[in-house]
């Protein structure tokens, strides 16, 4: 037996004796559709690309497309399985994912497809990863409403990630605020990673008594005599940081380097993921969702520089 030249991609036998050629079809396709895949999630080839470089025809490598399984999620690989959850959903056209990783390992350990953001689909995770065996040191979070509450009445401790809060006193203030109020106060909330959680507390308590009678000001209206107040904006800003108060400085409590101060982790995977699924555009729902899923499922890289 000998080889005998490739036909769609996969190695040609013709025995000696009698000539009869063959492929061994089933290992060898199954190996070769699994690199295609590979190739066309993590290596972004389009079906162009592929098509030079295998021959095979567009509609043969959207069969392989579609026919390739769906990626599960192994095991974290360790003997401790006390882990720090970050945790976060991001959104394509059609659908969210919801994702659970172990931080630092950067290794996600669960997803789920979802409609929208809930805070009952976040407990459901949780309590499927603790009745797997793992046990939860901290959970990260961003501000969704009620999340870090409901999260911590169930015995978790919670860090609310440092730089969504930032950007919702942002969005209130923006990012050169007018009145001399709003200025400090800013400047309160960008020191927030350099602060202990004392020195936060004083400097925030010290901006309210300052400005605790410019924040009470009011404005009537002449012809209903309903009134609002005047800074709301200023007002908003404040609150969110007092709402997020209890659950800021979390990480602090734990060894440097066992929780992290923001959800920066996953914000940057889903951006990568975005950039591989928008490669291949006109993919229908279920394919971006595997792909989703394999993405997902592979082997943390090892971060080029310290997460903070």
């Amino acid at each position: 037996m000998c080889k005998y030249g490739r036909q769609s991609g996969l190695q040609r036998y013709r025995c000696s004796d009698c000539s009869l050629c063959f492929q061994s079809a089933p290992k060898a396709r199954l190996a070769r559709n699994q690199t295609l895949w590979q190739e066309y999630v993590f290596n972004r080839k389009t079906f162009k690309v592929l098509n030079q470089e295998t021959g095979l025809s567009h509609s043969q490598l959207r069969r392989i497309v579609h026919a390739t399984p769906e990626t599960k999620v192994a095991a974290l690989k360790s003997i401790v399985q006390t882990v720090t959850l970050v945790i976060d959903t991001t959104y394509f056209d059609d659908f969210g994912v919801m994702v659970f990783r172990a931080w630092p390992e950067r290794e996600n350990l669960l997803w789920y497809f979802v409609g929208e953001e809930s805070n009952v689909v976040y407990l459901l995770g949780l309590s499927e990863l603790q009745r797997r065996g793992y046990k939860i040191r901290a959970v990260v979070c961003d501000g969704k409403k009620w999340l870090p509450e409901s999260i911590s009445s169930s015995g978790i401790p919670v860090q609310l990630c440092q730089f969504h809060l930032l950007k919702t006193v942002t969005k209130h203030l923006t990012k050169y605020p007018i009145l001399p109020a709003g200025r400090e106060l800013r400047h309160i909330s960008l020191q927030l990673k350099y602060s202990t959680e004392s020195e936060f507390k004083a400097a925030l308590d010290a901006w309210l008594k300052d400005w605790s009678e410019f924040l009470k000001e009011k404005t009537i209206d002449p012809e209903t005599g309903a009134w609002q107040y005047t800074h709301r904006r200023i007002r908003s800003a404040y609150k969110s940081i007092l709402s997020a108060l209890p659950f800021l400085f979390t990480y602090q409590k734990f060894p440097q380097g066992l929780v992290p101060n923001t959800t920066n982790t996953l914000d940057g995977s889903f951006s990568q993921l975005k950039q591989k699924i928008h490669v291949h555009r006109g993919l229908n729902k279920q394919t971006q969702m595997k792909m989703v899923s394999t993405l997902l499922a592979a082997p943390a890289k090892k971060p080029t520089k310290k997460e903070h």
